[in-house]
């Protein structure tokens, strides 16, 4: 059961209404095939300012599925021996970006397998040849954290998508705790009991005192009902999404802020599509999801499983809070990471393909914001490892580093995919008159306004992300996010 509250105190504040217009009732429009909101859940639709609520929308896998496009016919293989043979060349190592965005043939070097295709090296000459060739899919980005890290689990018991609840209890008491990130003023209750560990079950929470290991023993409680708790989990994303956003998007007038909070208005605003609010959509609660398995929680309430509140002693950067214990902290993350985050990033890829491969520029600014949200989790995502490796007192930058290699990777993708939509046209330059955003891209006045603060924005920073590429700090906000202005942009190795 989730607990709502009255959001977070200073949103209106924060958000000042760009649209509607005074009078105007916006309401948000579900694509065909959404399930209708259960009474119960729109109890817990709520307001702050100009945001609300994107509303959860059930657990059926067939909500909004993408079905592939009929065929009436099926080719045949080749009948020359060399086209097969380039054709199963190209399915193993894939079609380049350019080759699979124009639904043209991508034929191979067999001089150079690994590098440029033919079919790129015959347009370099042209208006489109200052594009490299990339083998570049959408389906292999990385946009959250696998698991615990490899020596510091919190269990053996489960991996993956297997959470198979607990059989061996060591007392029939039910009891109901209430967690928390501290990104809401909202928690999720959840009904947990004292179990007999197991081998491999970790019975302490461990920290790093400035090169001092210190722990702390916590009583062993798990969840009774992982299934129920899944659902619950899922609302509460929806419910707190409002309150958790402010913590991470910066001040009003920066540029992530900006953008927020216009894809946010674009979420509500009853113009908008049905792809583009299922897409967006998507992305809020899959870019929440992955803050909130990113973050240390804890039990708030009256009920502390018989925890003082300063077990965590002043070594502590959390002292004074009471810890989740770890099998149960481990079971939140398989329900939140190999349950909820996977679905919504299959979910989200599929979606995003399917814009791209439309190839319309209609959808540019829906593309903008997706990836803006995505390249900045790219960088929160590898902050917190980088958090994580320092709070346990590791011998390395990064906890997960060959992770932080994929989501760096993930973040080339989005933005090969990007420069190579625009097709050589930039937006964000002074060059790019308002006729051609009205006409190129049909943005109506209120989005070209938002073109225009975006502009002052890369131009008031862009000194600064000089700077911040050059020290390949992959951890800042907008190591990622800079290089969508760019005007050739290539993409970027990761040093770890």
């Amino acid at each position: 059961m989730v607990q709502v509250s009255n959001g977070y105190a200073g949103i209106s504040a924060l958000m000042t209404p760009l649209v509607p217009q005074p009078g105007e009732v916006i309401t948000s429009v579900l694509p065909l095939g959404t399930p209708i909101i259960p009474a119960g859940i729109l109890g817990r639709i709520k307001q702050e300012g100009d945001w609300d609520v994107i509303p959860y929308l059930g657990n059926s896998s067939k909500a909004g599925a993408i079905s592939p496009n009929p065929r009436t016919g099926k080719r045949g293989p080749f009948k020359e021996a060399i086209l097969r043979e380039q054709t199963a060349q190209t399915r193993k190592i894939g079609s380049c970006l350019r080759c699979r965005m124009q639904r043209i043939r991508c034929e191979y070097d067999p001089n150079q397998p690994d590098g440029d295709c033919i079919t790129c090296m015959r347009v370099f000459k042209t208006k489109m040849g200052h594009f490299p060739c990339m083998r570049f899919k959408i389906s292999d980005i990385k946009l959250f954290k696998p698991g615990q890290v490899p020596g510091f689990e919190w269990t053996r018991r489960w991996s993956y998508n297997i959470s198979d609840s607990i059989q061996v209890w060591s007392s029939t008491e039910v009891k109901v705790i209430r967690v928390s990130e501290g990104y809401s003023k909202q928690a999720l209750e959840l009904k947990v009991r004292e179990f007999v560990p197991q081998e491999g079950d970790k019975l302490e929470r461990t920290w790093d005192d400035n090169g001092v290991k210190r722990s702390v023993t916590i009583p062993p409680y798990a969840l009774m009902n992982m299934e129920e708790v899944k659902a619950a989990y899922e609302r509460y994303i929806c419910d707190s999404m409002i309150d958790a956003m402010p913590k991470f998007i910066g001040p009003p007038g920066e540029l992530i802020h900006l953008t927020y909070r216009h894809a946010w208005q674009m979420c509500r605003s009853a113009s908008t599509p049905s792809e583009a609010l299922s897409l967006l959509s998507c992305a809020f609660r899959l870019w929440t999801s992955i803050r909130y398995s990113t973050a240390s929680g804890f039990i708030v309430g009256e009920e502390t499983l018989g925890m003082p509140r300063d077990i965590l002693d002043s070594s502590n950067p959390n002292h004074g809070m009471i810890p989740i214990p770890p099998v149960l902290g481990a079971q939140l993350d398989v329900i939140l990471i190999h349950h909820i985050q996977t679905k919504l990033r299959r979910e989200l890829l599929e979606r995003l393909q399917k814009v791209y491969l439309k190839n319309k520029a209609t959808n540019w600014l829906l593309l903008y914001l997706v990836n803006f949200m995505l390249l900045h989790n790219a960088a929160l995502i590898t902050a917190h490892d980088a958090s994580y490796a320092q709070k346990h007192g590791m011998k390395r930058r990064y906890a997960r580093e060959d992770k932080v290699k994929e989501y760096h990777m993930g973040g080339n993708i989005l933005l090969a995919h990007f420069h190579y939509s625009n097709k050589g046209v930039r937006p964000f330059s002074d060059e790019c008159k308002d006729d051609d955003l009205r006409t190129i891209a049909a943005l109506n006045d209120d989005q070209i306004k938002f073109v225009h603060a975006t502009r002052l924005c890369v131009k008031r920073q862009r000194q600064g992300w000089k700077d911040l590429q050059a020290q390949n700090d992959y951890t800042k906000d907008y190591f990622f996010i800079s290089q969508l202005y760019e005007e050739n942009w290539r993409p970027r190795s990761c040093a770890v």
